[in-house]
């Protein structure tokens, strides 16, 4: 089924909504309200909650007005316009969100759901919308709003999927379609987050470390290997040696917890790494041969023999 939307509703105009409006109006021509003379306007509409409450609202109703964006503080029957909802609020609001809107939502009208929530979290929503008869899209944004506008890069899952993406690339947007699972982008982002997240935690702990000790250029200088593979071989490889090298690695950072200690930072990155090394160590899998593992072989024993956790 194409998509071929008219009017288009943002629910949430923070950071993400306002981005993508911007870029809907400089890439689509796409406006607020129409004109004399336009043949077949192409409009957007606005919810926010937070519109004038304090002065984070009054800056996202100032910059709803100058891209002449009618924008309201509540959901109304205005939704019922809207050919297809973009809902870009927070995790914890989406929900609200999609129950809020889905009522007023004209039947067959699509919702892209940008919100950052998990697999479950994206099927809730997604029953809530196709509950009162909308067509719910789960898109995932792996980039950031901030530096790349509505070109920050999306996954895109579900049975409207690929007609939206279609209209996604389109419009602008930078989108891909990942398959018709919904809740599957979702959960590509959050378990991504555990790395990227995990990642800026460390590089807090290592970086201020390496400041206060005044070796942060060397530090950084001495990463360079990194750089020589493409990241997810280097992370599988990581992963591989495990099997084999966690007792040799748990044994260093322990006296990588004692380094950050003598310099006055708190290892708290460094001490989980500590334990989940020991946990693998304990668990007994190092191979007698001393031979690296496949990347499944590897997964497959780290999660039978090491990995716990509810319903393992």
């Amino acid at each position: 089924m194409s998509l071929s939307p008219r009017v288009i509703a943002l629910l949430g105009f923070g950071e993400a909504g306002s981005a993508i409006a911007r870029g809907l109006a400089a890439e689509g021509g796409w406006r607020g309200p129409s004109k004399p003379g336009d043949n077949a306007p192409r409009r957007v509409i606005a919810i926010d909650p937070a519109l004038d409450k304090d002065a984070r609202g009054t800056a996202l109703g100032k910059e709803a007005r100058r891209l002449e964006i009618a924008i309201a503080d509540r959901y109304t029957e205005a939704l019922g316009e809207a050919d297809l909802v973009i809902c870009a609020v927070q995790g914890e609001h989406a929900l609200d969100a999609a129950s809020s809107a889905a009522p007023l939502m004209k039947k067959g009208a699509h919702y892209l759901d940008l919100c950052t929530v998990t697999g479950t979290m994206a099927d809730e929503d997604r029953a809530a919308i196709e509950a009162k008869g909308g067509r719910y899209v789960d898109v995932a944004v792996m980039g950031g709003f901030f530096k790349s506008g509505i070109k920050a890069k999306m996954l895109v899952a579900g049975d409207e999927a690929q007609a939206a993406v279609a209209w996604m690339n389109a419009n602008g947007f930078d989108a891909k379609y990942l398959g018709p699972r919904p809740g599957s982008a979702s959960s590509v982002k959050m378990v991504r987050s555990v790395l990227m997240k995990g990642l800026e935690a460390l590089g807090v702990e290592a970086l201020v470390t390496a400041e206060r000790q005044g070796i942060l250029e060397e530090v950084l200088d001495c990463l360079s290997d990194v750089d020589l593979v493409p990241f997810r071989e280097h992370l599988s490889s990581l992963v591989q040696t495990h099997v084999v090298h966690a007792r040799r690695r748990w044994e260093e950072m322990g006296l990588v917890a004692k380094t950050l200690r003598e310099t006055g930072v708190e290892p708290k990155m460094t001490v989980m790494t500590e334990q989940t090394l020991r946990r693998s160590v304990e668990a007994g899998i190092a191979p007698a041969d001393g031979k690296v593992p496949k990347l499944d072989e590897a997964l497959k024993l780290l999660s039978e023999k090491v990995v716990r956790g509810p319903g393992r």
